[in-house]
């Protein structure tokens, strides 16, 4: 259940955050290739900054607070900056769109690993 829990709070995360904060733009619906750019990157940023504990879990890896912070970190500033270079229906018109929307996506995912991986030490 925290799972999809993770999952949940990680897409609407990435979803808010491309819809509503500043130095990012949602391009219109005639520019955007298949219709849902924005939902189809929201699914797949927080699909993937759900997993970060549940990889690490499968490999039998160290769990620590510090690993669980940059991987998010890797995954949340990484997506953006991909996006900042090949933008697919999301626009980052400002560097500061890059750093809060990041910076914001970033610190959700690490406190839903945080969550999970306080479930799973339990």
């Amino acid at each position: 259940m925290t799972y999809l829990r993770s999952l949940f709070l990680n897409f609407l995360m990435v979803f808010f955050v491309n819809h509503s904060f500043p130095g990012i733009e949602i391009l219109s619906f005639e520019d955007v290739p298949n219709i849902g750019g924005d939902i189809l990157f929201s699914a797949i940023v927080g699909f993937l900054n759900s997993l970060i504990v549940p990889m690490f879990v499968l490999f039998n890896k160290g769990l620590k607070k510090t690993v669980v912070f940059f991987s998010a970190g890797f995954v949340s500033l990484g997506a953006y900056l991909i996006l900042a270079i090949n933008p697919m229906g999301i626009v980052i018109v400002h560097p500061l769109g890059f750093f809060l929307g990041g910076g914001a996506v970033w610190a959700m995912s690490y406190f839903t690993n945080y969550l999970e991986l306080k479930h799973l030490l339990r």
